[in-house]
């Protein structure tokens, strides 16, 4: 009995990655955001001067467009879509295809993908539609929407995969999350000067491929720098699931119980 219980606990540890696999994990996130800025690109393609004149044309002052085309938000929510949720998703079954010895749940975490995904979708929409006249602001709102959405999501599929330090890769995305909001500034400042049209693409393309890698690679990063502290003794931030505790303890009243049948007998 001591021996199956340990055996099951044995998954109970933070992530024990290799320096190739923190990169390969790095690297199919970089792939989808390839991907999605492949897609946008397309789109761009055939609507980017809709975005050009909104904002502001090559006659007139950044950010100063007075009247956006009202189709905006809703290309704004599509290009939403496709940067988040079919993103997230893809990342989730790309994860259970190449570690599908640690991502065993599939199911799950695509219903909690698609339950989070699709609150955040109802809760921001109004938001592209209130700001609808200020392109300026509806830019902000959508790279943040997209920004969050993936860092909601690269917890949820930690989380459902090792709930027990599901704190150690919370504060593990909370770096990552933390390093792609400074650079989104980088990026916004520097895409307040040039031709307006590069500033388009800037704008809708590199965030994708910059926040679908800085968030796992920083995450990945941080479980190799605790796992060090793991194996020295420190493990602060494992949390025992009631069913654990359950099995140790009724492993331990059943040893005692035992012994102590051993002693009436003799």
């Amino acid at each position: 009995m001591p021996t199956s219980v340990q055996e099951k606990n044995v998954f109970n540890e933070p992530n024990n990655q290799s320096g190739w696999q923190v990169i390969g994990r790095a690297f199919l996130w970089l792939a989808v955001g390839w991907i999605i800025a492949a897609l946008l690109f397309v789109i761009l393609t055939f609507i980017g001067g809709m975005f050009i004149t909104a904002l502001g044309g090559a006659d007139a002052t950044w950010w100063l467009a007075s009247r956006p085309n009202p189709l905006l938000p809703l290309i704004l929510l599509f290009i939403w879509f496709l940067s988040t949720f079919i993103g997230n998703i893809s990342v989730s079954g790309l994860y259970s295809l190449f570690y599908g010895k640690k991502y065993t749940n599939a199911t799950k975490t695509f219903g909690l993908l698609l339950l989070t995904n699709g609150i955040l979708f109802f809760i921001l929409a109004p938001i592209y539609l209130v700001f609808s006249k200020d392109v300026q602001t509806l830019f902000i709102v959508l790279w943040f929407h997209v920004l969050f959405s993936v860092f909601i999501s690269a917890c949820q599929v930690e989380f459902s995969s090792n709930p027990n330090y599901s704190g150690s890769a919370f504060m593990g995305n909370i770096i990552g999350f933390a390093a792609a909001l400074l650079m989104y500034a980088i990026i916004y400042k520097s895409a307040t000067t040039g031709d307006t049209q590069k500033q388009t693409y800037l704008l809708m393309l590199l965030p994708s491929i910059l926040w679908y890698t800085l968030i796992p690679l920083w995450a990945g990063l941080r479980e190799k720098i605790y796992y060090k502290f793991y194996e020295m003794g420190n493990n602060g931030f494992f949390i025992p699931s009631p069913s654990d505790s359950g099995q140790i303890l009724t492993w331990e009243d059943k040893l005692r119980n035992e012994i102590e049948d051993i002693n009436i007998e003799w």
